[in-house]
């Protein structure tokens, strides 16, 4: 009788926590050697500045005025978009690569991955870089997450490395910077 119980016990637990684990109940996701919080206004990364315009769920994220083919993030039922979007600015030499960066937020203690994207100066695509020396803030970003319908994210973070190099799959980032909803 004793053996049963004990084995009942471990069955539930198990199940537990594969149910949390297909949830994506995790306490933390990437992590950094540095964390700092930023208001949701304004994003600074460096000598690139991002100003927060509207912070709105969305059911597809798209470029604000589209034209012919164009890339998108479509509508995935049981699920909405977190986004923060805005105009872009980058007084650095080089261009601002996005694809270097990590993006995730935070709904309680589950983690959704997201992006940051960079919209082309009349908001018709989607573009890989923010051009160098973009001071005028004519181009514009998508910072965004993917979430359940009943969820909402209480912050959402961009990770990075010092020099804007992209870090391999669970290596630590250099730089987190964490946007409190």
């Amino acid at each position: 009788m004793r053996g049963g119980r004990k084995h009942i016990f471990m069955s539930l637990v198990c199940t537990l926590l594969a149910a949390c684990l297909l949830a994506g109940c995790t306490a933390s996701g990437a992590e950094a050697a540095d964390a700092a919080e930023q208001g949701a206004d304004q994003i600074v990364i460096g000598d690139v500045e991002f100003t927060v315009d509207q912070i709105e769920y969305r059911t597809k994220v798209e470029p604000p005025e589209p034209i012919g083919y164009y890339d998108y993030y479509p509508e995935e039922e049981g699920y909405h978009y977190l986004v923060l979007s805005g105009s872009a600015v980058n007084a650095e030499d080089t261009d601002f690569d996005p694809a270097n960066f990590y993006v995730e937020a935070q709904t309680g203690r589950t983690v959704r991955e997201g992006k940051l994207l960079i919209v082309t100066e009349p908001g018709a695509e989607f573009w890989d870089v923010l051009p160098a020396q973009q001071t005028s803030g004519e181009w514009g970003f998508y910072l965004f997450a993917i979430l359940k319908d009943s969820e909402e994210a209480d912050s959402i973070s961009i990770f990075y490395n010092d020099d804007f190099s992209k870090s391999e799959k669970g290596e630590e980032w250099d730089r987190e910077i964490r946007i409190t909803l």
